[in-house]
């Protein structure tokens, strides 16, 4: 029987990004919780029991379960239990018909999120998952703050502690899970690979093959040939078979590096991929099942290319399930100063050297350059310094001339002047690299007693 149903359908939108899984046995009330849910800018899955929403959740993550409690095969208690232990993030609001309360009320005390009665009122379920929602960001934004406060996190081979990089980790970690596709996007050089490693490293994939290819080093020709592989025939020099790169990396991971770069046709057969799982090598007449988790990346903006029609629009909605951005390192400052120790250690170890950091101007111009080339041109640039710079402390000159003349164009639009600390601990530096690091010579350079300049080490923090 369908429940009535009161309340205003027309409301905007309160949460347009939260997915939600509603869980009801009654086509007619699922219809209309549906319809309910999307005109509030909600994603929606439907599910009849338990069971098939346990089959909904092993394909992607989403915010919220909205279910009923009694159900054929797997009620909903039983369905928190389960998603309690597959994905804590998830959070499960119950619909119980009065005569189960206190079912409801139990199921609160083992981690439901809260419950509505049936019939249902609209403005009260409204309010629910507004306020459930609500929750759930304030503790995820709390989980994030405490990440930051433990200071610089190092993530899968990632190193960051701004807040828009810890939210990408966390996101990681919960995606990684699943084994649903996965877009990554952002700028060259800010760490897409990795971000794909981490998604399987993280997975239960981890065991499997991880497998690359990078869309813009062949021709669309030997492209479709490398990612298929082909048999004995399909072309001039084809003299046997041979296994493309989704089926090696049958059972685990392929990343696709470059995806905009993909011609329209491997598109196609890039979809049956994903919608069949199965593969159809270049020659052969029938096809091949695999199972494979498909992780994407591009530095293109897909959306346009699907508006301008260069890039099919069913192949980005597939794609898109789980979407990670990855920010530019000029739109996160805060993470330069401990990538830059990140690779002045790294560089250490691979050139011999025993390079203690960077001097004060140094480290402001690196956080004032925009990085067109983002953390990989970051790392470059370190790299260089080490192996021009003779002392144990990068200074200016030890840069490409391309920052120095960005610090050129900076202080010419009145930039600050560093302050008088900062000018002396450049000095120290400075006496530090001109004597190879021995302190009782730095001293003499300086003008200063040994025990001064032992002070002053420790006030500014020199090694």
């Amino acid at each position: 029987m369908t429940a009535p149903i009161n309340g205003n359908h027309d409301a905007a939108p309160e949460n347009p990004t939260a997915r939600i899984l509603v869980v009801e046995d009654d086509p007619d009330i699922r219809a209309i919780l549906t319809r309910f849910l999307e005109r509030r800018g909600y994603g929606v899955k439907v599910a009849a029991d338990g069971a098939e929403a346990l089959c909904v959740l092993e394909e992607e993550p989403v915010d919220l379960v909205l279910s009923d409690v009694r159900m054929p095969r797997m009620d909903g208690l039983e369905l928190l239990a389960a998603v309690r232990q597959r994905d804590p993030d998830i959070q499960l609001v119950l619909m119980t018909a009065y005569s189960t309360v206190r079912d409801a009320v139990e199921a609160i005390q083992g981690g439901a999120a809260d419950y509505v009665e049936k019939p249902i009122d609209f403005r009260r379920l409204e309010r629910v998952l507004s306020n459930v929602l609500e929750r759930r960001a304030l503790e995820h934004r709390t989980r994030i703050l405490e990440r930051r406060l433990q200071g610089v996190v190092s993530f899968e081979g990632l190193i960051a502690r701004s807040q828009s990089m810890l939210e990408v980790f966390a996101f990681i970690e919960r995606l990684a899970r699943y084994p649903t596709t996965a877009l990554i996007t952002g700028e060259s050089g800010t760490g897409k690979e990795l971000v794909a490693r981490a998604l399987h490293t993280l997975s239960p994939l981890r065991d499997k093959p991880f497998v690359t290819c990078n869309c813009t080093t062949l021709t669309p020709s030997l492209l479709e040939s490398e990612l298929f592989g082909y048999v004995r025939g399909a072309f001039t020099g084809a003299d046997r078979d041979r296994v493309g790169l989704f089926e090696a990396a049958n059972g685990g991971t392929i990343f696709l590096d470059e995806l905009g770069e993909l011609p329209l046709g491997v598109q196609v057969k890039l979809l049956r991929v994903l919608e069949n799982r199965e593969i159809k090598r270049v020659g052969s007449p029938s096809a091949t099942q695999i199972d494979i988790r498909v992780i994407a990346a591009t530095n293109r903006d897909l959306e346009d290319m699907v508006t301008v029609g260069t890039f099919r629009g069913d192949l980005f909605y597939r794609l898109n399930v789980g979407a990670i951005h990855l920010p530019s390192l000029r739109e996160r400052p805060d993470d330069v100063e401990p990538l830059v120790r990140h690779f002045i250690e790294t560089c250490n170890a691979k050139l011999g050297r025993s390079v203690a950091g960077v001097s004060p101007r140094v480290l402001d111009l690196l956080q004032r350059y925009p990085w067109p080339g983002n953390v990989r041109e970051l790392a470059n640039v370190i790299e260089r310094a080490l192996v021009v710079a003779r002392g144990t402390v990068v200074l200016p000159e030890h840069l490409p001339p391309l920052l120095l003349e960005h610090r050129d164009a900076t202080s010419h639009s009145g930039a600050p002047e560093l302050s008088l600390q900062a000018a002396e601990r450049e000095q120290i530096l400075r006496a530090l690299q001109a004597s190879g690091g021995k302190r009782i010579e730095a001293a003499r350079l300086l003008g200063l007693s040994r025990r001064t300049l032992y002070r002053k080490l420790d006030r500014y923090g020199i090694a």
